[in-house]
């Protein structure tokens, strides 16, 4: 029956978010004359020669990754003339992480972009737009804004064309760490982010040049507006990819494996529950969430909510149901409706450090070295409230 296939699932389910988190996939909608429909690149080889030379390096800064390569690259190209809309299309059989347009995407496609990924979002899908200078205010798109990318030689790079390689390195983010601070080897000069602490306030992504390294900002999404019902997480890219994940294969082990096959009475909504804490535990196992704060519950407020609603005119049926107590009422019959709650804090990563360091009066030649190293390295000791991180070293 279902249920012990849901269970087996489940596991598989928390073993594939530990696992996606740190390798996920990334999708590429490209133009060109040749070579279109869709393409999975796993490595440069896979990568279709006939395409241009520029899309060609755009797919290769997609596999740089970040600590690990993405698993996968699924590249949908439409011909020259074709829409954003066609590209996005074309990948509704493929499941990914995050998605970037054309290296040369116009503010009207970006924009065409967020709106097709957001609403996409309201059902299973966890694709995340990197896209240009777009203020999206939403957590399904990073707005990443660095403009005068120097790399490979003298090649200056416009934001739109560095979008793929932002994707990759978020995609090869392990599900412990975040991209903040994430280093772009390759890169050797950018032009400077303004005022960065408020541009990380506004939901921009940017890459820092702190004189020694070229590094990602904070790591956060276009979000800015938090509603009454939202977690501030959502403000973090980190936090957002194990949010999608955790949601997604929850909700497809179900579909696949409880649904229409067990009655819905309440022992078997108990076995239900019993799968689902084994696979949260799992993930707190893995770090993804944290330990001891997870668990998984029918929903006894929905329950009541639901029950008085079917009640309709029945007076006194719903005033029946509003007398039980929480553990009474999810123990009624609810027809084919299961409600259930999950919860659970999600691990974030290291970002902000306050580090004391104590000199003797032995050691004040040491003091000197102390202030230059704070003084060189000032925009890394920023006070910001959560923008830049926060690194605060003193001397005593």
């Amino acid at each position: 029956m279902g249920l012990p296939e849901l269970t087996f699932t489940l596991k598989k389910a928390a073993e594939t978010v530990s696992t996606r988190i740190s390798r996920g996939a990334v999708a590429l909608i490209l133009r060109d004359a040749k070579a279109n429909g869709v393409h999975v690149v796993c490595q440069e080889s896979d990568i279709p020669t006939t395409l241009g030379a520029d899309n060609i390096a755009y797919i290769k800064r997609t596999l740089m990754g970040y600590i690990n390569r993405p698993s996968a690259v699924y590249v949908s190209v439409v011909p020259a003339a074709g829409t954003i809309a066609a590209g996005f299309g074309a990948l509704a059989a493929y499941t990914y992480d995050y998605i970037a347009g054309p290296p040369d995407i116009s503010a009207e496609d970006a924009t065409a972009l967020a709106a097709l990924v957001k609403e996409r979002r309201k059902l299973r899908y966890i694709g995340k737009a990197v896209l240009p200078n777009t203020a999206a205010d939403y957590e399904g798109v990073i707005n990443f804004v660095s403009a005068g990318i120097a790399a490979g030689g003298k090649t200056v790079f416009s934001a739109a064309a560095y979008c793929s390689r932002i994707a990759g390195m978020l995609a090869g983010t392990p599900a412990q760490c975040s991209a903040t601070y994430a280093q772009l080897s390759e890169v050797t000069g950018v032009t400077a982010t303004e005022n960065p602490d408020a541009a990380v306030d506004a939901g921009k992504l940017f890459i820092i040049d702190d004189g020694r390294v070229r590094k990602l900002s904070r790591a956060v999404t276009s979000k800015v507006t938090i509603g009454d019902t939202e977690p501030e997480a959502l403000k973090k890219i980190k936090m957002t990819a194990a949010i999608d994940l955790i949601r997604y294969y929850a909700v497809s082990s179900v579909e696949d494996d409880y649904f229409g096959k067990c009655a819905n009475t309440y022992d078997d909504k108990c076995v239900l529950l019993l799968a689902m804490q084994d696979y949260l535990k799992s993930l707190e196992d893995s770090k993804v969430l944290e330990s001891g704060s997870s668990g998984a519950v029918l929903d006894a407020d929905a329950t009541r909510k639901y029950l008085i609603t079917a009640a309709g005119d029945d007076a006194t049926e719903a005033e029946r149901i509003k007398k039980l107590s929480d553990n009474e009422v999810i123990k009624e019959n609810t027809g084919s409706k299961v409600f259930l709650k999950l919860y659970g804090n999600i691990m974030d990563a290291m970002e902000d450090f306050a580090i004391d360091i104590m000199i003797g009066k032995g050691m004040l030649n040491g003091l000197p070295t102390l202030v230059v190293f704070i003084h060189d390295h000032k925009f890394c000791m920023r006070h910001g409230r959560n923008q830049s991180p926060v690194i605060r070293i003193t001397g005593h």
